[in-house]
Formats: structure tokens, C-alpha cells, sequence
């Protein structure tokens, strides 16, 4: 109940902020593509950002930044079965805060502001990652993608220094910063990723009910998640969808990427942890830190989104509403993503 309160929280600046952001990338992107070829788009260089800011409702915790830039090539296909192979590069950082940026040193130091090494509900924790995959589409309209990631949690995460900047160049003063005196240690790690999806519908390009089941095996996540992704819109098939970052074509395939999307879509999500290391500490370190969490097993999570593409641009805005990850969380966690994408 309390999730969806928050979800039902949204304010109405954010809704407008997201039709104005879309509206000006659309028509930007419609007098663009008019001059632009679409043969051999078989690269793709794609731009993520999770932040609590844009959600535009003055939350700032948790999950608080995500920062992501991804390479993606097609291969052929190697069977009857496969449409394309996509492989794709990624690099990536995670910043994870207590349940605010503002917390005193000390307790009761100002009134209504909290304070105190207590007021650290949630692990302060970065993660810093590179991560190869491959992601295969076949004809049966399904996707199974397995990859490898490799990056470290603490000081050598780079989170801290990040944070630092930005609350430089927001102005937010250095004293906020003591939390990161209690972020957990260094420690290297290495995870497997797979994840299996399949469209239920046949020759629809208006509505799209998929499935997608992703487990993470490593020793700094390990979880299991089953979700159900809804899109109504303008949609194009899995094997040729922004979505999947798969708008990419060879040579002979080239007019199969022809024509654009435009759909929202609602993506709820159950998953079980069994262990992160940005709560619990490196799972090989003797020395996990001196501020740590137990996890909490179940985690729910709602995602709404919309998204707009054309053959060489895509564009996508999100909103994530969470339950707790960490079980000495105080309340649950919510962040916005935009993401870009451009093939060449």
C-alpha cells in the first residue's frame, strides 16, 4: 500500500517536464531522420541516467545515481532460427545513499534535520562495472541474452568523488559529504547475467505482452527476478525494437528497420536476493565496513515509461517505484531514468 502511495505521489511538474521533453525530441528527430539514410545502421553508442532529480518531486535517496554509456554491434545470424545477434559493451556506476543527502554528523544539531551515523539507514555504497553480453533474437519472437560484468564496490567505485562534484556544481556544501567515511570497503568482484524474454503476441504492432525472467550469479549481486513487460503503442517486433536496443540491421536487412515507435509501457517485477554487496558488504572481505544491512529477500518494483525511436535515434523516459532492498531501509526508494540511443 505504501508503494502505491508513493507511485500515486508523482507530481503533476513531472508529467508535464516529461510530454515537453518528448515533444521537443520528437519534432527535433522528425526534421533530422528527413536527411538521414538508414542503410548499414549496424552500431549503436547508447547514454542511460538514473537520478532521484528526474522525478522532480524533491526525493533524494537511496538509489540516488546511475550513470551508463553501452556499444552495441550485429552480428549475422549463425542459424535458421536466430534473426540477429546483437553484441554489446557497457560501462557503468552505481551511487547508493542513505535515505537522504542532508544528514548532521551529529544528532540534534539543527532542528528537523536528521543527524547521527543512525540516520544511515541504507549502506552508502558505489559500484563501478564493465560489462560484455550477447543478446540473440529468434524468429519465435524470443530473446536470450548471457554476458559477464567485472567492477568493485567502495572507494575504488569512484562514488564518492561523483558525488562530490555534483554536490559541488548544485551547490550543496562538503559537510553533507561524512557520510562516505562509513561506505563499505574495496572489493573487486565478478557476476554472470542472463536474461530470457518472449513475446506472447503474434503479428501485433499495437499492443505486446512479454514475459522476462534474469538471474545474476556473482559475488556481488546474486538474484533471480521474474517480470511482465505491457506496451501499447506504435510497436515494432523484438528482433527490430528500441526497447531491446535492437534497431540495428546488416546490409541485407536494412529495410526491415523502416518506420518509427512511439508506446508506454508498465513493467512490474518480483525478485529475490540472495545477496548484494553494496548492503552487505564484499562477500570475500573480512572487513565489510562499519555500516551494513541485512537484505530484505522479496523486492517488488513498478516501472512506467514511455518511448520514441526512429531508425537511428531513440529516446525513453521512466519511473521506477521500489520497495525496500536493504532491510534497515526507513522507507522505500523510487528514481526516473532517461536514456538515448544513436545508430550509425
Amino acid at each position: 500500500m505504501v508503494l502505491i502511495e508513493q507511485m500515486m505521489g508523482m507530481s503533476r511538474k513531472s508529467l508535464l517536464t516529461t510530454f515537453i521533453f518528448f515533444y521537443l525530441a520528437i519534432t527535433t528527430q522528425n526534421v533530422w531522420c528527413q536527411s538521414t539514410s538508414i542503410k548499414n545502421a549496424q552500431q549503436q553508442i547508447g547514454l542511460n541516467f538514473d537520478n532521484n532529480f528526474f522525478l522532480f518531486n524533491g526525493d533524494d535517496g537511496y538509489y540516488t545515481n546511475g550513470t551508463f554509456i553501452k556499444y552495441s554491434r550485429i552480428q549475422r545470424k549463425i542459424s535458421d532460427k536466430i534473426i540477429k545477434r546483437v553484441l554489446s559493451v557497457e560501462l557503468g556506476q552505481k551511487i547508493f545513499i542513505a535515505h537522504s543527502r542532508k544528514i548532521l554528523p551529529s544528532p540534534n544539531l539543527t532542528p528537523g534535520v536528521p543527524g547521527g551515523i543512525d540516520q544511515i539507514d541504507r549502506p552508502i555504497a558505489g559500484y563501478l562495472f564493465g560489462k560484455i553480453s550477447q543478446a540473440k533474437f529468434y524468429k519465435n519472437r524470443t530473446l536470450l541474452e548471457l554476458g559477464i560484468s567485472a567492477g568493485s564496490i567502495g572507494g575504488n567505485s569512484l562514488g564518492q568523488n561523483v558525488i562530490e562534484v555534483w554536490h559541488q556544481a548544485i551547490g550543496i556544501k562538503d559537510y553533507w559529504n561524512w557520510v562516505w567515511n562509513y561506505q563499505v570497503k574495496n572489493e573487486f568482484g565478478i557476476n554472470l547475467h542472463s536474461t530470457f524474454a518472449h513475446s506472447l503476441l503474434r503479428q501485433t504492432s499495437i499492443l505486446q505482452l512479454t514475459p522476462i525472467t534474469q538471474a545474476t550469479v556473482g559475488s556481488t549481486y546474486t538474484d533471480v527476478s521474474q517480470s511482465f513487460l505491457f506496451q501499447i503503442g506504435k510497436l515494432r517486433p523484438m528482433s527490430s525494437s528500441s526497447f531491446w536496443s535492437s534497431r540495428l540491421a546488416t546490409k541485407e536487412s536494412a529495410e526491415e528497420n523502416l518506420g518509427f515507435e512511439l508506446f508506454i509501457f508498465y513493467k512490474p517485477e518480483i525478485r529475490y536476493q540472495i545477496y548484494n554487496a553494496t548492503i552487505q558488504g564484499g562477500m570475500f572481505s573480512s572487513d565489510k565496513g562499519l555500516v551494513l544491512s541485512d537484505i530484505n529477500p522479496i523486492v517488488l518494483a513498478h516501472e512506467f515509461g514511455v518511448q520514441f525511436s526512429r531508425p537511428r535515434f531513440s529516446i525513453r523516459y521512466s519511473m521506477t517505484f521500489q520497495s525496500k532492498e536493504a532491510k534497515s531501509q526507513f522507507f522505500n526508494q523510487s528514481h526516473a531514468s532517461i536514456g538515448c540511443s544513436f545508430s550509425y
